[in-house]
């Protein structure tokens, strides 16, 4: 009975405030944006997630669950903490894209998760002591984490965007 009240008042709140944000006046003429829209990049992000067709919904509650065991200390959200002193590189799609070698495919996940490098692809990071060793996980939990990085970079627009944004 409550969360039928509590929907109809929040259904009640946002026509609300969509009516508000109109200041009570109609408009006839269109304004331009202040911004333009991002352009997607529908190849390469297409690409990524089709990987994700690899997974079964039980690959994926299992990958979320590893992620958050293995990575969750360093990594929520999809940003980096400072842990390990990084450098602050966050997990987001675009952050993938552009690191040396690009890291946006599970394939270059997993490499990185075996031989983690600073983001231009120079330095080791397990030996400058920098990131965590996941040799124990073995390949299909690293390919389990990995298709979770994948999936919430293209999928969640939060991920990886900030430390305020959890």
């Amino acid at each position: 009975m409550f969360s039928r009240q509590f929907g109809r008042l929040a259904t009640l709140a946002l026509a609300l405030a969509v009516a508000g944000c109109a200041g009570g006046e109609q408009s006839t003429t269109a304004e331009a944006p202040s911004e333009p829209a991002p352009v997607a990049k529908p190849d390469v992000v297409s690409a990524a997630t089709g990987e994700l067709s690899n997974f079964s919904t039980a690959d994926l509650k299992q990958a979320k669950k590893l992620f958050q065991a293995e990575c969750g200390r360093c990594h929520v959200g999809g940003q980096t903490y400072g842990t390990y002193n990084s450098t602050d590189v966050s997990l987001s799609y675009d952050a993938l894209t552009n690191a040396t070698p690009p890291r946006n495919t599970v394939a270059g996940l997993v490499d990185y998760m075996k031989k983690p490098t600073s983001y231009d692809g120079r330095t080791d990071l397990l030996k400058t002591g920098e990131h965590a060793s996941f040799t124990g996980l073995g390949d299909e939990k690293l390919r389990l984490i990995a298709g979770h990085i994948i999936k919430e970079a293209t999928s969640n627009p939060n991920w990886g965007q900030g430390k305020d944004t959890r």
